[in-house]
């Protein structure tokens, strides 16, 4: 800690008045972590009340006395804990929700575009088609999609294309009046976002969110400028609100 060359009057201000103008938030972050524990604490405390009895006892090295000082700020940690929360907190929300967006945008897409229909179409007609010896796979009225990512296995007789190619080009050439234009509009969802949503779990979601409410319970309490606590019952509410989850 020493070689933050902190000055415990700036560490005072941002702690009480709850502000990270002064000492930034890498360093608040320090000081959290190197905090003395209760351990520490009772050692420190138990050398100070010896060393009143003591004329000749041995002052507290340095480290020891910044620790000390720490503690004498009254409900340091709690405070020090809702400033690194509030400062996460706003980013911590907008990851969760650009990634639900961006799940919500595929689910939609995927489930009423009218071009993914078209294209899902072509699958299952090529598939029945190839399979017309067979009574029953060659009728199917649906397909299961784990047949999608296989669709490029599938080679001609030549070897010189896949399936996934053919109805490619297939399409371009019978549903899309735009095929070669600038305008032309990719039918499927992006495929950035189908990766993003085939790597997202509802259960990270769920564990995410439930870590940000206990964090937030753990922050109903604010303090005043002066010290005395007082309930933000406004920020509170709303923050609650935004993290809403069943």
């Amino acid at each position: 800690m020493s070689s933050l060359h902190l000055d415990m009057k700036a560490i005072q201000h941002a702690v009480l008045k709850l502000d990270n103008s002064v000492v930034d938030l890498e360093t608040i972050q320090a000081l959290y972590e190197n905090r003395a524990q209760a351990e520490e604490m009772d050692k420190i405390e138990k050398h100070m009340k010896s060393s009143k009895e003591k004329e000749s006892a041995k002052p507290l090295d340095e480290p020891e006395q910044f620790l000390f000082e720490l503690s004498q700020i009254p409900n340091f940690s709690q405070r020090v804990f809702h400033i690194l929360f509030q400062s996460t907190f706003t980013e911590n929300i907008a990851t969760i929700q650009r990634k639900l967006e961006i799940l919500q945008k595929v689910c939609s897409t995927l489930d009423s575009s009218e071009r993914v229909m078209q294209v899902l179409g072509l699958v299952l007609a090529f598939g029945n088609f190839m399979n017309g010896g067979n009574r029953t796979r060659g009728k199917a009225d649906s397909l299961a999609l784990d047949i999608l990512p296989r669709l490029k296995d599938v080679k001609s007789s030549d070897n010189s294309r896949s399936l996934l190619s053919y109805i490619i080009a297939y399409y371009l050439r019978h549903f899309d009046e735009d095929a070669g234009r600038e305008n032309s509009l990719f039918p499927l969802p992006e495929p950035h976002d189908l990766f993003q949503s085939s790597q997202m779990k509802f259960e990270d979601f769920q564990k995410d969110l439930r870590k940000l409410r206990k964090d937030l319970n753990g922050n109903s309490i604010l303090w005043s400028p002066g010290g005395d606590m007082r309930e933000n019952k406004i920020s509170i509410s709303c923050v609650r609100l935004a993290i809403s989850w069943p």
